[in-house]
């Protein structure tokens, strides 16, 4: 993992003693013990599911990264960083505007109420995009629950009483090899592309005629789903600034990773003599579209390479 430069030593320390006490070698915890250990009881549990799920937990649970990522949102964040946060939340399915039934719905579970405020946001149409909805969240912070809060000093979560306090963007460059003022490019462009996508998501279907041509086509969809680390079938803004630095900025060892990841189709952390058949196959046609020179491995047959990088690397006979 890369320097973490705008995390103290003692920040540090202190998450990484709570995962190697409730998660072991594993650099993912569990959802229950992302409450206990990290939001605290002072969260109400409805909140608590949100943000475990916006901050890209699963089934296997949630990243080291994310858990870094997130709580410096929430702690240090300014109120236009956890206002887009929450904007988040709500659009996800519509790109750059979200609808005002898909708020009133979500507001409707975690409530159980919409509030009155609400009709100022939507008093020109049922939808919004980002800057109106922004306007009206920080006129009106204590609106509904998760607004008030993380807007309303309802977040009792703390890193430590350091008072140096790294932005949302630089935090994110501080578990990446990105520079911040890359971060912030990036997701300008991150978000023009969701709203230009038919389903209002980063998926495969946005994905694909990004990067094909001139990666292979082959490729494609290998690469998305080294991208998307959760497996929900669409890329967010932590996942693709996360596979970015890995493969245009990492070291080699990072780079190799993430290129097995490419073909590492069953996420089993080996590949298969399918899988290697599948990489052998597309690294080729890589070769053939790219360089003139002679490979010695274009006039071998692919499953002869295969079997030979099996013979050579195969450690479980």
């Amino acid at each position: 993992m890369s320097d973490l430069n705008t995390v103290t030593d003692v920040e540090l320390k202190r998450l990484k003693d709570a995962f190697k006490r409730t998660s072991g070698l594993s650099y993912y915890m569990t959802q229950q013990c992302f409450y206990r250990e990290v939001l605290g009881d002072g969260v109400p549990p409805k909140v608590a599911e949100v943000i475990y799920t916006s901050f890209g937990g699963s089934s296997k649970g949630l990243h080291f990264n994310n858990v870094i990522v997130g709580l410096v949102l929430l702690t240090r964040g300014r109120d236009e960083e956890k206002a887009k946060y929450l904007f988040s939340l709500f659009a996800s399915d519509l790109g750059g505007y979200a609808a005002r039934e898909d708020i009133e719905a979500v507001l409707q579970v975690l409530d159980g109420e919409i509030p009155t405020s609400l009709k100022k946001c939507f008093s020109e149409g049922d939808k919004v995009n980002y800057e109106r909805f922004k306007s009206w969240l920080l006129q009106n912070k204590e609106a509904f629950t998760l607004s008030r809060w993380l807007l309303s000093g309802g977040v009792c979560v703390t890193l430590t009483d350091d008072s140096d306090t790294p932005t949302f963007y630089q935090t994110l460059a501080g578990v990446t090899h990105l520079e911040e003022t890359d971060i912030i490019d990036l997701e300008k462009r991150y978000w023009l592309l969701k709203a230009q996508s038919r389903t209002g998501r980063f998926d495969l279907e946005t994905f694909v005629p990004l990067v094909s041509p001139p990666i292979h086509a082959s490729l494609s969809e290998g690469l998305f789903h080294a991208f998307d680390e959760n497996r929900d079938n669409h890329i967010d803004f932590k996942e693709i600034s996360c596979g970015l630095s890995a493969c245009c900025r990492g070291p080699v060892a990072e780079r190799q990773k993430f290129c097995f990841k490419v073909f590492d189709v069953d996420r089993d952390g080996v590949l298969s003599r399918d899988e290697l058949h599948e990489m052998v196959v597309a690294l080729l046609e890589v070769w053939k579209d790219n360089r003139t020179d002679i490979l010695p491995e274009l006039h071998s047959s692919v499953s002869d390479i295969v079997e030979g990088i099996l013979k050579m690397h195969d450690t479980t006979k």
